[in-house]
């Protein structure tokens, strides 16, 4: 009886240690360094003559996975802006926890949010140009807070978010806070349709500068709303967007909105051409006397894209800007992405 006891005793030894084999095989702990910049070389014609390089982007951070479903990451951004001198402004971009199981996927901390990170990946050309909320400043594409998202199944999955509201440049405690939900469906393969919209409370300290001579207006919470459509395969990738923001700044009435059409197609092993049309728009209270918006009008790009190594990108692109309240500009560009 013993006997079969130690061999019982032996074996079940045996399949745990063999079990914790597996694991430890199947997944170690690894980490991986982040390094991806956007430069580019521009020149301009008409008014606008200026010509020269430069760089919008400088990320350095890191990945790290602790287990297959836990990690973090910190990137800085030695690129995040201009100073009035010119001078590069150096920011912390992200600095998160994520955590991702059975379809969940929860983040924390100074977080990318989905206002229109699906619509970037659908443009597939953030180096060369800003997708259309990020470009119109509609909302930041960084923030502190949490998000979470849910595939209920191939074809439907959600995403709700909690963050400051202010973005990644202005981390501060306020009584504003922005709340987000989206809803994104596969009806078929490789095509999205999406909705997205948040609410962001009104806080005196946030609300926009009023024109000189304006007091008549009231204040209420901002809203933003946008309903994305794409098509994406090896080949072709294609997006159509509507964004429109109420009350910006919290100045009721005070709305802007637009649409971005785009599509990028593959020619040949390491070559695409990409194309783009932007059209903005905006409105005011009655007792704005003078438009608002230095933005409005609208944006058509052409481009091709060269990638002879899968870190490097580069990508001469011709843009023509039409705006509602000033001379129309063409521009360019060489834009390259450097991608580790």
């Amino acid at each position: 009886m013993k006997r079969y006891f130690s061999v019982f005793f032996l074996f079940s030894i045996l399949c745990s240690v063999t079990s914790y084999a597996q694991d430890s095989l199947a997944f170690k702990p690894s980490g991986k360094i982040i390094a991806r910049s956007f430069l580019d070389f521009s020149k301009g014609f008409g008014d606008d003559d200026k010509s020269g390089f430069d760089i919008t982007r400088a990320l350095l951070g890191y990945n790290y996975k602790f287990t297959r479903t836990l990690q973090a990451q910190v990137v800085i951004d030695g690129a995040a802006g201009k100073t009035s001198s010119d001078g590069l402004e150096v920011y912390l971009r992200n600095a998160f926890v994520n955590w991702s199981d059975k379809g969940f996927s929860v983040n924390a901390g100074l977080i990318g949010l989905m206002g229109f990170s699906v619509q970037e990946t659908y443009w597939m050309h953030r180096y060369v140009m800003k997708s259309f909320q990020d470009l119109n400043k509609m909302g930041p594409s960084v923030d502190m807070g949490v998000t979470a998202e849910y595939a209920f199944n191939p074809y439907i999955s959600a995403d709700l978010g909690i963050t400051n509201g202010e973005g990644y440049k202005k981390i501060k405690k306020d009584n504003s806070m922005k709340y987000a939900a989206g809803l994104s469906l596969h009806p078929t393969k490789n095509t999205i349709l999406r909705i997205y919209g948040d609410v962001y409370n009104e806080s005196e300290n946030l609300r926009d500068a009023l024109p000189e001579g304006v007091t008549d207006v009231n204040f209420k919470d901002q809203y933003t709303m946008a309903v994305f459509a794409g098509y994406k395969d090896k080949n072709i990738s294609a997006g159509a967007e509507y964004n429109r923001v109420f009350n910006k700044g919290f100045v009721e009435k005070k709305d802007y909105f637009g649409y971005s059409v785009y599509t990028s197609i593959a020619l040949a092993p390491k070559w695409r051409t990409f194309a783009r049309y932007d059209l903005v728009d905006s409105s005011a209270p009655n007792s704005f006397n003078t438009a608002w918006n230095s933005l409005d009008g609208q944006l058509m790009m052409i481009g091709v894209e060269f990638q002879p190594v899968k870190q490097l990108k580069i990508a001469p692109n011709f843009r023509n800007l039409n705006p509602d309240h000033s001379k129309s500009q063409r521009y360019l560009f060489v834009s390259v992405e450097f991608n580790l």
